[in-house]
């Protein structure tokens, strides 16, 4: 589904990704971890252009990334779920999910509104319909954040860290939705420090060093016998 080929990134003298190479298989839950500054989100934001790379190339479901002609185009098909949920303000809940869908994909009205109720209804959150995101929690606004990208019907949704600017009580309430569509099928890359999400719902994890993937693996083996030190270091620091 996802195919990175020697991608290298640079902000100024910096080298932010160093010819990442990896592939994500369709329908695969892929966890993203390591130190900050390890490159994480920049990789993830490559995905759908939010960062540009300065070398190699990222091909999704056959389609070369930085060769696309249409930005709008490739980004309807990847739902991504910000850190600071990135919510329209002076919008209600129920028009975030509207606008996308009747703006970009020329979706009725009627047939975006049944839609954004049914996705709301699936985050538990249909009785919010009319709220605006300042009346809402941190953890209600990132579930929104979830339906509002779903509203796409996207093949790919990557996760930058949706649960770490959240009041730790609200993380679970997230992360109970983005397990719900990990057993649907979707294609899925969080990027997050949340390792029991990662144990239990990713099929591989990802560590990242540096701008470079030092260990891929799958949770059994990766939380029990990394094989690098950086890694096995990392991991000791979230236990403690």
């Amino acid at each position: 589904m996802i195919q990175f080929n020697n991608v290298s990134k640079w902000y100024g003298r910096y080298q932010a990704l160093c010819d990442v190479t990896a592939t994500v298989s369709r329908g695969e839950v892929l966890v993203v971890c390591g130190p900050s500054g390890s490159g994480k989100s920049t990789l993830i934001r490559t995905i759908n252009r939010l960062e540009p790379i300065q070398g190699g190339s990222i091909v999704v479901d056959g389609q070369d990334v930085h060769a696309c002609k249409s930005i709008d185009d490739l980004r309807s098909h990847i739902g991504f779920v910000f850190q600071q949920f990135n919510l329209f303000p002076h919008m209600s809940v129920l028009d975030n999910l509207m606008m996308a869908p009747v703006l970009l994909k020329r979706n009725s009205k009627a047939a975006a509104r049944e839609k954004a109720v049914s996705l709301l209804e699936r985050v538990g959150l249909d009785h919010k319909a009319g709220a605006f995101p300042g009346q809402l929690s941190g953890g209600q606004q990132q579930r929104v954040a979830i339906a509002r990208a779903l509203a796409m019907d996207p093949k790919i949704m990557l996760f930058d860290e949706p649960t770490s600017a959240l009041d730790p009580e609200m993380v679970n309430e997230v992360l109970l939705v983005m397990k719900s569509l990990a057993t649907e099928g979707m294609t899925m890359i969080c990027v997050t420090h949340e390792m029991n999400f990662a144990r239990d719902v990713a099929d591989r994890v990802w560590f990242m060093d540096a701008g470079a993937i030092v260990e891929q693996a799958p949770p059994s083996e990766f939380f029990t016998s990394a094989k690098t030190e950086r890694a096995r270091k990392f991991l000791s620091d979230i236990r403690h």
